[in-house]
């Protein structure tokens, strides 16, 4: 058997400095690219949005105006501005089991109490198809927030004449049903 004996190939040197020059200007392409994509976002956003809608558009209008409430002594009343939702911690929330389904209520109250609502005790009330919510003058919005914080579509009405039983100091009642 005859050893046969390579000799080591000699390096081109000028090829890993063409590569990086490569990889370097590769970089800088991209980089250049992704400038001009942001600034080509920037500008659309400009030119699309006219800051009246959104949740920080404010229409470009006046200052929207206030609602003040006299309350007698030693009851608490809370100020909105007109068109604005009160956040939950300044919503008063009672839930009413017409479903008949056991701790139904309460898991709701649960629920709403995690979001910031705050919670009368649930209780019971007769039964009923569909869920609905009812609310007090001037709570309106925050009905339609509870609404949606409930889920499943509930109806949204005013409060009735004859108001459900339990439901004094609250500003909503939800009636969970069948």
């Amino acid at each position: 058997m005859t050893d046969v004996i390579l000799s080591p190939r000699r390096r081109d040197r000028s090829r890993p400095a063409a590569l990086w020059r490569s990889g370097a200007a590769s970089a800088a392409r991209g980089a250049a690219l992704v400038g001009l994509a942001v600034l080509i976002g920037i500008v659309l956003l400009q030119v699309v949005d006219d800051g009246t809608t959104g949740p920080i558009g404010d229409g470009g209008g006046t200052a929207p105006a206030t609602t003040t409430t006299t309350a007698a002594p030693g009851t608490t009343t809370s100020t909105k501005a007109a068109g604005e939702v009160r956040p939950p911690q300044q919503v008063t929330v009672l839930v009413l089991n017409g479903s008949g389904r056991s701790g139904a209520a309460s898991a709701q109250t649960n629920a709403l109490k995690a979001k910031g609502y705050q919670t009368l005790t649930p209780a019971d009330a007769p039964r009923r198809e569909g869920t609905v919510v009812y609310f007090r003058p001037g709570f309106e919005r925050e009905a339609a927030a509870l609404a949606t914080a409930v889920g499943g579509d509930p109806e949204v009405a005013p409060m009735p004449d004859t108001p459900p039983p339990g439901s004094e100091g609250a500003d909503c009642v939800v009636i969970l049903g069948l």
